[in-house]
């Protein structure tokens, strides 16, 4: 998963207002629903009557939750309105409680919602106007996620230092091992290995070569993951690893001593996609 900082997708939207009759519309994406901050801004796509008066109202405030109705710590958002997007953004540290997606924007919301652990959930709310013909009706809704039982719950990328040294290794949207990261264990070049599994390649560090490598794929039973396997020598992975509440991190053995892996908020570039 790839998360954009609110000053990144401001920017973003900034530079697709040209697209549009009004630039900021959309600019209040993920901003918690009681922080708003005032002013006018017409609608995308711009309501009949051009920019709205008064303060700007929320099309919809989003709630993510869990499947027993608590709000989750974090969540990564997607939404499209009337086919145009995505825009995408992150909540955490309560935001997750009610997230405005865009001001004075009427149209069809289509919307993904995803976070560490759970399976993604994608809902669609039309917002039309109000009676004023400007401002929009808002939509409150709020979008349940459920428990990812599988090894999937491994997507993304983790990140350990023990032992045998510093690690990060990525997987991919099925749990698939995809490739690692071994730091500092050379002495040309930049001191890493950069190193792809069983035939998926990696973006891999500009000079230096991608190790190919073959390794059993991870599995996971109840809450407990494994994935093992000696790379170049090295031992990498963890067995029986307990998963945190919030899949943000998981904590097991690896050849004899304790390892901990934390989940990190983006895949790092030499291990994405070429």
């Amino acid at each position: 998963m790839i998360y954009r900082t609110h000053t990144t997708m401001i920017q973003t939207f900034r530079n697709r207002s040209n697209q549009f009759r009004t630039s900021c519309a959309l600019l209040a994406l993920l901003l918690p629903a009681l922080g708003m901050s005032g002013g006018q801004c017409g609608g995308f796509p711009f309501p009949p009557t051009g920019e709205c008066p008064g303060d700007p109202v929320p099309s919809v405030v989003l709630k993510v939750t869990n499947g027993a109705g608590q709000v989750l710590p974090i969540a990564s958002i997607s939404f499209r309105v009337n086919s145009v997007g995505p825009f995408t953004g992150i909540c955490s540290d309560g935001m997750c409680n009610g997230m405005v997606l865009a001001l004075d924007t009427l149209g069809t919301f289509t919307i993904q919602v995803s976070a560490p652990g759970y399976l993604t959930a994608n809902q669609s709310v039309t917002v039309v106007a109000a009676a004023d013909g400007c401002h929009p009706v808002t939509q409150n809704i709020t979008i349940p996620l459920q428990l990812d039982n599988t090894v999937a719950v491994l997507a993304g990328a983790w990140e350990s230092i023990n032992a045998y040294g510093r690690t990060i290794i990525r997987f991919g949207n099925n749990g698939q091992v995809i490739g690692a990261i071994l730091f500092d264990r050379t002495i040309a070049g930049d001191g890493n290995f950069y190193v792809a599994y069983n035939n998926r390649p990696i973006r891999g560090a500009p000079g230096q070569s991608v190790v190919l490598a073959t390794a059993n794929e991870p599995t996971r039973t109840l809450n407990t993951v494994n994935f093992v396997t000696t790379t170049l020598g090295y031992p990498v992975g963890f067995e029986n690893a307990a998963l945190s509440a919030d899949f943000l991190s998981l904590q097991g053995m690896l050849a004899g001593v304790p390892v901990t892996y934390a989940r990190l908020s983006s895949i790092p570039g030499p291990l994405m996609d070429p």
